[in-house]
């Protein structure tokens, strides 16, 4: 008796399974760089890090369905960037470019029920993705110079679907959870916002009836708690370095000058001839941030010259504040 045998080879077919994998790691600090106190106060100071210590690889086959998580929590001992003098400066952590997803301390942040993780494309691709913090400073703080920093405390923990199988069966899930610590820097620059108006002597047909000019200030408002010094420079056509200041209309000049307070000494620009912060007539001290300091000055057309021929006379002075 014969027969016969048949031998069925059988294949069966699934999906690929993706596998994602999340870790803690060391982050990236971040650094605002140099600022001027006034743009500190005025203007709202962007920042941001690529790595904020959540790294994953992988690939998902969907979107992050709505029971996957990626949560952050950052706390920390302060309320905002500490600097030398114990002045802080506020600022918000955003979870995207813009200002349309603020992170609260010490509440928890679900990065995947924002749509931010699959903007980013954490998880596909087999590169390593860090998930990336944005921040901006908060106007109004009125600071002293130096450098503020933080220490941020970021708590990472997630939940999601790793592995997909047919009919988008979940396989397996990542769930973890970690600490990192991120770094925050600003350096706030000395600076100031001048107000020094013209001055402006009128016509007159001889030396002799120039009339001085009295009364005028010099209004600074510099960084809070700078000591600093206030130059008014020689001019582009002065007698000599330190000498008179002169006027020049073509190739004739009438020399005139700028003297500190109501009395008769001159304000230069170096050494003694500088007016100190403390020498304010208004607010004398260091600087106020918000606050003016008024200098008051006058100045005059020296009448020991003789009359040049008429014309319109000008010169300009540089004023300088030294910190």
């Amino acid at each position: 008796m014969s027969g016969v045998r048949i031998c069925l080879w059988l294949a069966l077919m699934l999906p690929g399974v993706a596998h994602a994998l999340c870790s803690v790691v060391s982050t990236v600090p971040v650094a605002f760089g140099t600022v001027s106190s006034i743009s500190v106060r005025t203007t709202s100071q962007p920042g941001s890090t690529l790595n904020a210590g959540l790294s994953c690889t992988g690939s998902l086959l969907s979107l992050l369905a709505s029971n996957d998580h990626f949560w952050a929590t950052v706390t920390s001992t302060q309320s905002g960037l500490l600097g030398p003098t114990g002045d802080v400066i506020g600022y918000t952590i955003y979870a995207n470019n813009s200002t349309s997803y603020p992170l609260t301390r010490g509440t928890a942040y679900d990065f995947a029920r924002n749509g931010i993780i699959d903007a980013l494309g954490l998880l596909n691709g087999t590169t390593p993705k860090t998930v990336p913090l944005y921040f901006g400073t908060t106007i109004g703080s009125n600071v002293a110079a130096g450098t503020y920093s933080e220490t941020l405390s970021i708590f990472w923990n997630w939940n999601y679907c790793s592995g997909i199988g047919i009919g988008g069966i979940c396989l397996g899930r990542d769930i973890a959870s970690g600490t990192t610590t991120l770094t925050v820097n600003l350096t706030v620059a000395n600076d100031c916002t001048i107000t020094a108006p013209n001055i402006a002597f009128g016509s007159a047909p001889v030396v002799s009836a120039f009339v001085p000019v009295t009364g005028q200030t010099i209004n600074l408002a510099c960084t809070k708690g700078s000591a600093y010094t206030v130059g008014l420079s020689d001019g582009q056509n002065p007698v000599s370095a330190g000498g008179r200041r002169r006027m020049v209309s073509g190739g004739n000049y009438l020399a005139y000058d700028i003297f500190k307070s109501a009395g008769t000494t001159r304000w230069g620009s170096v050494g003694a001839a500088r007016r100190a912060s403390s020498d304010a007539e208004v607010n004398p001290g260091n600087g106020l941030g918000t606050g003016s300091q008024v200098f008051n000055y006058n100045a005059k057309v020296y009448t020991d010259q003789t009359t040049p021929p008429a014309g319109t006379y000008l010169d300009n002075v540089v004023l300088d504040v030294g910190f």
